[in-house]
């Protein structure tokens, strides 16, 4: 049996314990297929209610990964970003608050962080999601899952994204800290466990690999690694990160006056120093991160399903390292998703 039928008869017995997730599918495959174009047409600047929120618990995180954009453990936070604090984190009737506001439109909720179970109200969060009926995916860095895995798989979380960068050695470099891989393989088994012991088909078990300097040559050993502990689906993700110069613009842009204008609330600057990340992927790093991927594909054929973020065609792949200004021809559909 290849990978793709196995996940499609998972997928029918996870529709057939949670029919409440038929809507919350529909209406995400109608808004990517007709309903953004539609809305694009219209030219009025409204939107349909997003098909996809992404619920960021908390920014506190107990890694030090190399490619972060977020303010990290260790450094000085600015008093503007008073949400990189524990006492600035919304309380638990917001987030529920929220819930209740949404619920009628069915959204995907993804769950991300910092690392969100480390949020004080991520048990009661997840829980109350699930009682009003909305669909939960969890990313997170692995670190705790071991801890949690039973109450994910009762709660029926229907997918969670593991961060993995490589081998032990490499990924607990890039994280930062020392025997999170061990961790991380830990959690994968707990959950796997869970799932086999309550008879679930879910969660879905993904890892996300973010594309970096520090593991470009190991992308293709990426997949042999996360079928042996047990992956679903593999993503490769392709490193979300600035420069000094563009930073500068985008805060220019985005003026006191300008934001004002529009009614907006908005902290200042926009985007911070040390609160985003420099890619070091040079030239020379190129012809080694295409060759990788297409071995990677090479090797996951029917064994495991492939995501690229962005799926980008090997030609592009340079630019979009190497040039910030290049005209890419694909478009941005988050504000309309």
């Amino acid at each position: 049996m290849t990978k793709k039928t196995e996940l499609l008869g998972r997928g029918l017995r996870i529709v057939r314990q949670m029919p409440h997730i038929i809507p919350t599918v529909a209406r995400m495959e109608f808004r990517h297929r007709y309903g953004i174009a539609r809305d694009h047409r219209r030219a009025t600047g409204y939107s349909a209610p997003p098909t996809n929120l992404a619920i960021c618990l908390t920014l506190r995180c107990n890694l030090k990964c190399s490619m972060c954009r977020q303010i990290r453990g260790g450094q000085e936070v600015p008093e503007n970003r008073s949400w990189f604090a524990g006492e600035g984190e919304m309380d638990l009737a917001g987030w529920i608050s929220l819930l209740d506001q949404v619920k009628g439109f069915h959204p995907w909720l993804y769950v991300t962080g910092g690392e969100p179970t480390l949020s004080p109200h991520f048990k009661e969060f997840v829980a109350a999601a699930r009682q009003r009926h909305l669909i939960v995916q969890l990313q997170t860095n692995g670190t705790r899952l071991a801890q949690l895995a039973d109450f994910l798989v009762e709660q029926g979380v229907v997918a969670v994204t593991i961060s993995l960068d490589g081998p032990p050695e490499v990924h607990d470099a890039i994280r930062g800290v020392k025997g999170t891989f061990r961790r991380v393989a830990a959690g994968a088994q707990a959950l796997r466990e869970a799932r086999r012991k309550q008879g679930r088909p879910n969660p879905i078990l993904s890892f996300n690999c973010t594309i970096s300097k520090d593991n470009v040559a190991w992308l293709a050993d990426m997949v042999p690694l996360a079928i042996s502990l047990g992956a679903d689906v593999l993503q490769f993700q392709h490193t979300m990160f600035n420069s000094p110069e563009k930073v500068a613009r985008h805060n220019a842009f985005f003026s006191r006056e300008r934001v004002e204008g529009l009614g907006l609330e908005m902290a200042f600057p926009s985007i911070c120093e040390g609160e985003y990340y420099q890619s070091e992927i040079t030239a020379a790093d190129i012809p080694v991160l295409q060759a990788s991927l297409a071995k990677a594909r090479e090797l996951a054929q029917d064994r495991l399903q492939l995501v690229f973020m962005p799926n980008l065609p090997a030609e592009l792949i340079g630019p979009y390292y190497l040039d910030l200004g290049y005209p890419f021809q694909q478009g941005c559909d988050f504000f309309w998703k």
